[in-house]
């Protein structure tokens, strides 16, 4: 699949020091791009009233994702520290 990278992810991967989550996310971008389509990744769930976006569970952070055409748009890199109103400006 075609990814592209919304500027707000550019930056929140640039503050990461962990080289364990770094080397995780590595891992799921590189599964994206060899996947047909979302269902072959695991932990990845619709997020509720947004038909088109998605949260990516790996370790402690979450990736948001538009998947439109078969193309996928990273928006937003968040840490595990989040509650209802998280993923709500997004949207």
């Amino acid at each position: 699949m075609h990814i592209e990278y919304a500027d707000e992810f550019k930056q929140s991967i640039k503050k990461i020091k962990d080289k364990i989550a770094l080397n995780r996310l590595s891992n799921l971008i590189s599964k994206l791009e060899e996947a047909h389509n979302l269902k072959e990744i695991s932990n990845v769930e619709t997020l509720s009233n947004f038909p088109f976006t998605y949260r990516i569970r790996t370790g402690n952070y979450r990736l948001i994702v538009e998947y439109l055409d078969g193309a996928i748009t990273i928006l937003l890199l968040k840490y595990a520290k989040r509650n209802e109103k998280t993923y709500k400006k997004y949207r």
